[in-house]
């Protein structure tokens, strides 16, 4: 009987929380690049995101070996072209920042640009 009233009481506390309620978990914004042979599908992409997001970063490339975030100093190998490099992370830190394919030797191709403010 007692745990039966525990449980009516949580079910009521459930019903009772605010319909906008934070469940504790954030969606993440998920940002994506898809490169061809010939460069940035729509050409470079900019993109802004408020300091503290929480930020996921797809990029899909038929070129490149990495792609590298500076500032944040995250980098992924591209594997093949049919699949996405991620990267996520919590914008913590303010600025503009390169995000580039690592092409090989020393070339490399600016792909986005990611604004944290």
């Amino acid at each position: 009987m007692r745990s039966f009233a525990v449980l009516l009481l949580a079910v009521g506390l459930v019903a009772a929380a605010p319909a906008g309620a934070s469940t504790g978990t954030t969606k993440p914004t998920t940002l994506t690049i898809l490169v061809g042979k010939h460069g940035v599908a729509g050409g470079l992409k900019k993109f802004t995101v408020k300091k503290n997001a929480h930020v996921v970063l797809r990029i899909r490339s038929s070129i490149g070996k990495q792609v590298h975030l500076h500032g944040y100093d995250i980098e992924r190998a591209i594997r093949n072209a049919r699949t996405y490099a991620r990267m996520a992370f919590v914008a913590r830190v303010r600025g503009v920042f390169e995000i580039e394919l690592h092409l090989g030797g020393s070339r490399d191709l600016q792909i986005g640009q990611l604004t944290v403010k």
